[in-house]
């Protein structure tokens, strides 16, 4: 995981927007493998919209809590934090 934002947050450092986000899934795809590409896509897609902060970033923190399975009270504190 760290070797990805390294390589493609380019505008903060720990952090991924959706262009970056979009290069990554890009550039990690096979030919023909249209499955896997919509696959990665919309797995990428579904925890950048879930995930992303009020100013439309991917932390590494959120993409760290995905795997390991803590990723939805990350949200519900988010959410909770930014109603107050």
């Amino acid at each position: 995981m760290e070797n990805i934002f390294s390589k493609y947050a380019c505008t903060i450092p720990d952090k991924l927007s959706l262009w970056e986000l979009w290069h990554k899934t890009e550039a990690n795809h096979d030919a023909f493998d249209f499955c896997g590409w919509f696959a990665s896509n919309f797995e990428w897609g579904v925890l950048y919209i879930l995930a992303r902060d009020e100013k439309g970033f991917l932390s590494k923190e959120a993409v760290r809590r995905c795997f390991d399975g803590s990723l939805f009270e990350y949200c519900a504190k988010m959410r909770r934090d930014a109603a107050y």
